[in-house]
């Protein structure tokens, strides 16, 4: 007849053999590692604000606003946003309005543009270039990002092979991976600077010679790799 205490024992020592199999791998049972990959986000466009000042008068009132709009789409075809607008008097008292116009354009299209505003600008109404960026779009860095993301995973997915052969026995799984972006300035790009936009305008060159304008970007992978779970002992018939 077996005894209480060897039965006790035995129940102990079954519950612990049980937890262990159940156990987790533990903390240090993983493969801990960074992947960086870099990149070009090229864009063919500029983003271009354009600052209206204008006189109103009680016979341009009403038509002023319509009169603005249709000089910046002469001076440049684009799809035109009005992003700003303010209102105020002079010291003479004659209301004065400025307002802004923001639209991406191909480069090829500032070609000889601050030329234009003067010739498109009049008594009244003045055009200029309040603002010139090279900045990529948001489209373009989205998909730039995704370019990267998509070669770290498989670099990922290739070290997880090459361990998994390297350390038979013992599976590996991707545990985790987190990313840092890393964005250069963007390659050419002016503040709201009138003076500057317009005078780099009057000096662009023909468009034979337009260029892509580029901003490097880099991406940081901290990759986990962690030990799958022991199968289960087979139980015994």
């Amino acid at each position: 007849m077996i005894s209480r205490s060897l039965l006790g024992f035995l129940f102990v020592f079954c519950f612990v053999a049980s937890a262990l199999a159940q156990e987790p791998p533990r903390p240090d049972d993983t493969v801990s590692f960074t992947l960086s990959a870099e990149d070009w986000v090229v864009t063919k466009t500029a983003h271009v604000v354009l600052t209206v000042e204008a006189a109103v008068t009680a016979a341009n009132a009403g038509s002023l606003r319509a009169d603005m709009i249709k000089a910046v789409n002469d001076a440049a075809k684009a799809d035109w946003r009005l992003t700003g607008f303010t209102r105020a008097q002079d010291q003479t008292g004659m209301e004065r309005w400025s307002v802004a116009f923001d639209a991406r354009l191909p480069e090829s299209t500032l070609n000889g543009l601050a030329d234009t505003l003067k010739k498109t600008s009049k008594a009244g109404m003045q055009i200029s270039v309040g603002a010139l960026d090279f900045a990529p779009t948001l489209g373009e860095t989205e998909a730039a990002k995704a370019a990267l993301r998509t070669r770290i995973l498989k670099d990922a997915g290739d070290q997880l092979a090459t361990l998994n052969a390297t350390l038979p026995g013992r599976g590996y799984r991707i545990a985790q991976i987190s990313f840092d972006l890393e964005e250069s300035p963007p390659f050419r790009m002016f503040g709201k600077n009138p003076m500057l936009a317009n005078a780099t305008l009057a000096a662009a060159p023909d468009s034979a010679q337009t260029q892509d304008h580029a901003q490097k970007m880099g991406l940081t992978a901290h990759v986990v790799f962690a030990a799958l779970p022991p199968p289960p002992p087979v139980a015994a018939h």
